[in-house]
Parts: structure tokens; sequence; C-alpha cells
């Protein structure tokens, strides 16, 4: 089996880590921070909230995100991912899994392979790439290619923090497994927070 501390690693910041080449402007920078709501009583754990159009040039660090094979399911459900990312696919499953892709954007095939496996894809187009398993279709991901570092997932209760993010204007959009995508202008102060509460409709 594979170790806890590997899935874990699964769950926490591995997923996230990015690096900043070249930010943009004087170096202001404010918090985006709030809480998702899922219409229904969904959980609204695991939610991609991320930020468009922040200039700059951005690369992805050494610490690969991870789309984990675990009890039949792919976890995370929701995988936002810088563009360039590699992302390995685990498996920690007593069983054959596969993982591949039709999207245009970033199509794959990983073909099968058993447990303590680990193969992975890299991510080089931005947008939506749907991900499934040949052997248990009912197994579905996805993961979100985007240009800049400025996302996150929320939490267990649905709050969500995006920090040192460049003073400006931009949108802000929401990606649930359970539920619509939303979109929203936000304003982003040259420094402290602001505050944005979102309700996703089933």
């Amino acid at each position: 089996m594979m170790k806890t501390d590997h899935l874990i690693r699964a769950i926490g910041a591995g997923f996230f880590t990015v690096a900043l080449l070249a930010a943009p402007g004087t170096g202001e920078a404010g918090t985006l921070k709030g809480q998702v709501s899922l219409k229904g009583g969904e959980s609204s754990e695991h939610i991609a909230v991320y930020i468009e159009n922040v200039p700059g040039s951005y690369a992805p660090t050494a610490k690969r995100p991870e789309l984990m094979h675990r009890n039949l399911a792919f976890f995370p459900r929701v995988l936002p991912v810088l563009k360039g990312s590699v992302v390995d696919f685990p498996n920690a499953d007593a069983v054959f899994h596969s993982a591949f892709s039709a999207s245009p954007s970033n199509p794959f095939e990983l073909g099968i392979y058993g447990q303590g496996r680990e193969k992975f894809m890299q991510f080089n187009n931005a947008g939506v790439v749907e991900i499934s398993c040949h052997i248990h279709p009912f197994m579905k991901a996805t993961v979100l290619v985007l240009d800049n570092p400025f996302f996150t997932v929320t939490d267990q209760r649905g709050e969500y923090v995006i920090a040192d993010v460049p003073a400006g204007t931009y949108i802000v959009r929401t990606w649930s497994a359970n539920g619509k995508p939303t979109t929203q202008q936000v304003s982003i102060p040259s420094t402290g927070s602001t505050q944005v509460n979102i309700t996703i409709a089933p």
C-alpha cells in the first residue's frame, strides 16, 4: 500500500506550488478570500477558485501536483494546475487503473497500470481537461490548466484564500464537480484583502 505521508502530500500543498518568474507592476498586492457555498447541501470542499488575466510570466516549480487513483475514484475530483505543470497519476488501489483524456487542449493516454505504479503527464495548454479510466468508466476528474498561479481550492468549510495578487480588476471563476461554473468581477486592493462569497447552483 502507498504510505500515509504520500497520501497526505496529495491532499496538501503539493497541488498548487508554483514559481513566479516575472510579476507585473509596482509590487502592490492584495488578498482575495471568501467562502463558497453549494445550493442543495452538497459539500463545498475541493472547489477550485481562480483569477483570470493576471499579467506576468509564470512557471511551475519542481514539486508536482498529483491526481491519485484511490478507492475507485480520482482524488481530487478537480485539480487546478499552472500551464506547463507535470502531474503525477499514482495508483493507490489494489486493482488496475488507467488515465486518459480526449479533451482537445491536452489529449493523452497513460495506459493500464497497477498498484504502486505512478505515471505522469505534462499539461502544456490552458483549458479544461476531463479525465477518465478505461477500466472504471464511472471514475471522472477534471484538471484545470491555468495561465497564472493565482488559484486555490476550498477547505472543508468552503473557505478559500488567494494571497499576493497584483492590485487590479480581474475575473474570478469557480469550478466544482457538483455544480455549475461561476464568473464575477473582483477588484484587488494594493494592500489588505477583498472578501468575495460565492454561491454555486447545482
